[in-house]
This record gives C-alpha cells, structure tokens and sequence, in this order.
C-alpha cells in the first residue's frame, strides 16, 4: 500500500472537525491524564493534632498510636489492598492553623476520612468542617459531651465522654467516699463553664451539693484565690477538672496548705504527666481511666510489646486511644465500597467490637458507649478500682 493511500483515511476523519475542536485535543489529552489516580493503590487519611504547644507531648503519643496501628493494617494487606497513608498537620493548637490544616486535607489531599481534635474547640472546628464536606471523623481523645451531641452525621468519638466520666466519678465519690459536700475547680479552656455546670448537675442527681465551683485561667500559677475560697466552704471532697499540669500544681498547693481530704478527677489526671509533676501528692487520687490493659486482653498485650519495641517508651492511653481510633476507621473501611458516605454509614453500624482498651460500640450520635472506668493512684501507677485490693 502506497503512504498516499494509508494516510487518506486520516485526513478524510480530520477534515470533520474545524481548527478549534483540534487545538481542544491536546488540552482533553492533558486533563484525561492528570484525572488519572496514580496513587490509587492508596488511601490517605488526614490526622490533625497539636503537636506541637503545650499539648505536644500527648498529640504525639497519640500519633504514634495511630502510626503503629496503620503500620499494623499495612502489613496485613492494607484496606482491600491499599495502604494506608498518614497526612498529619500540625494545629499549634491554634484555631487558624485547625482550619488551613483541615481544609487543606479535605480539598487538596482528598483525604478519605480525619481523625484527631484535642481542645473541644478546635475539635470542633475539624469537625464543622468534616461535616460541611461529608468526611468522617474520629476523635479518639477530645472528651467533651457536646462533641457528639449535636446531630453531627459524620462524628465519631471512640474515647468515653465527660458525661459518663462525670457520672463514674460522682458514683464513686459517693459510696467511697460518702461525699455530700464536694467542691469543684476547673479551668476556663479544656473543660469550661458548661463542663462544670454538667459536674454539678450530675452531682446533684446522686445527693451531692457542690459547695464551691470556682474557676481559673490559663496561665494561672499562683491558685490561692481558688484556695481559699474553697477551704472556707469546707468540702469533704475535692473535684479538679483541668489539664493534667494544671492538676498537678493545684493538688501540690492544695496539700501543702494542709487539704487532706480525698481529690478525684477526670481523664486528665490518668496522663503520665500529672502523676510525675504531683509526685507523691498524686497518691491515692482518683480519676478516670481511659485505658485499662486487662481489659483489653491479648490485643493490647501485643500492642504495649509492639509500642514499647518501636518507641522505646511505654505506651499510655493516649496511644491506645490512637491505636483504637485507626482499627476503627480500618474496620468501617473494610465493610464499605471505599467512599465518604459508604465508610460513615460502615462506622455508624460498629457495634460491639473488642480493641486494645476492651469493648465498645457507637450509640446512635456517633458515642462510644463504653462506660467510664475508676482507677486509683498507688506509687504513681494506675491501678483501676475492682483490682485496688491487690496492690
């Protein structure tokens, strides 16, 4: 065949279409191939913590817990055969950094899902936002009961609430202690005014009448207003409910000025740093414990071997939170058709599962329905309330 007559075809097509439609090829080749999904052997979850500021310490214990857990989920074949893939942004813990961080991830890294939060307020921004654009997220360490209160349809909690933690403590406050008159300090930031107003309530339900409820702000070193105050009212019974360095530095003045009767808190008071900056002010204080080893049998044996050998540090409950909020999402990602909507609708059915901090499940709001366990402080260590007889 003559070059004439194999080209003839050709030009006979092309002569259908005007100088315009072909100068629109190259740019329809060019769009064609940057919609193409290079990394579709991928899935990029968006982590969005403080890591650094002063809640840097616990952000990154939870980053690691989350790291080891997508590392554990890629060695078994990923999701459907995808890796997972971390796309972590830093918060400052400041709001404005919250928003860039988690808008970017959502519009520009597409991300599949979020997981973090910190501060109930820039918890809520990640979760405004995840919301608005139809992307699921878990916390796995904010605690604030309104996070999950708001008929949000793509927020999940996986750590138990402050309602629940507030009700485990007011109990035990109760039949151990046969407290009828307790007292109540708390910060102005992390748990708030409408924390302290849900302490109070709770409280009252089960026959206690809080005496004094006084608050502090940031940066508060000198707590002898707050002490005073309290003392006058003559508790029998003290409630903190702040950061876990803020607690620390209360209890220490609380002590030194001759407070001795019982002190119990929230979850704050399980981190390691309240414990090492209380000292021996710490012993015997009662708090919430987010993470109890025993409870969660074999899987968290293997997780603390597992962490310990990668981090060289013991891992805390922080970690394990961050651990559990990652086989969560992995388990919701598992059971859908790989999409926003399919995953939300997989995590709102997770029911009943076992983790490395024992059983759980979502209620209807998207809440970790695990009740709140009670550990008591004994040289520093956590030891939970069924087992105090023990050590």
């Amino acid at each position: 065949m003559k070059l004439s007559e194999f080209v003839a075809p050709f030009k006979t097509f092309f002569a259908r279409f005007d100088i315009y439609q072909l100068l629109a090829v190259p740019v329809l080749l060019v769009v064609l191939f940057y919609s193409i999904d290079f990394s579709s052997n991928e899935m990029q979850i968006g982590v969005v913590l403080p890591l650094s500021g002063e809640h840097a310490h616990r952000a990154a214990n939870h980053l690691n817990g989350l790291t080891l857990a997508a590392r554990h989920i890629n060695e078994l074949g990923g999701i459907n055969g995808r890796r997972l893939q971390l796309q972590i942004r830093d918060t400052h813990g400041q709001a404005e950094k919250t928003a860039e961080g988690t808008r970017d991830l959502i519009y520009e890294n597409s991300v599949f899902a979020l997981i973090g939060g910190f501060s109930p307020a820039n918890t809520r921004i990640i979760q405004a936002l995840a919301e608005k654009a139809q992307v699921p997220f878990i916390t796995g360490i904010c605690t604030h009961y309104e996070t999950t209160a708001s008929g949000n349809r793509f927020t999940f909690r996986s750590i138990t609430d402050d309602r629940r933690q507030f009700e485990a403590l007011a109990d035990y406050a109760l039949k151990r202690f046969n407290s009828r008159k307790p007292a109540l300090i708390y910060d102005l930031e992390l748990y708030g005014p409408d924390s302290a107003q849900r302490f109070i309530e709770i409280s009252n339900r089960s026959g206690q009448q809080v005496c004094a409820a006084v608050s502090y702000k940031k940066g508060t070193l000198n707590f002898r207003r707050q002490l005073d105050t309290i003392m006058a009212a003559a508790p029998d019974l003290l409630v903190i409910l702040a950061p876990a360095a803020d607690s620390a530095m209360i209890l220490r003045q609380f002590r030194e000025a001759r407070f001795a009767r019982p002190v119990i808190g929230g979850n704050q008071l399980a981190a390691g740093e309240f414990a090492n900056l209380a000292g021996v002010y710490s012993e015997s204080v009662v708090t919430t414990m987010p993470f109890n080893p025993r409870a969660g049998g074999q899987r968290a044996d293997y997780f603390l071997s597992e962490y310990a050998e990668t981090f060289g540090q013991p891992a805390d409950a922080d970690a394990a939170m961050g651990y559990e909020a990652m086989m969560l999402m992995a388990l919701a990602f598992k059971a859908s058709d790989l999409d926003r909507n399919s995953a939300r609708n997989a995590l709102a059915s997770l029911h009943g599962w076992e983790s490395v901090a024992g059983s759980g499940g979502f209620d209807e709001d998207g809440n970790q329905v695990r009740p709140a366990e009670i550990a008591i402080i004994k040289d520093r260590q956590k030891i939970p309330v069924t087992m105090e007889g023990l050590f």
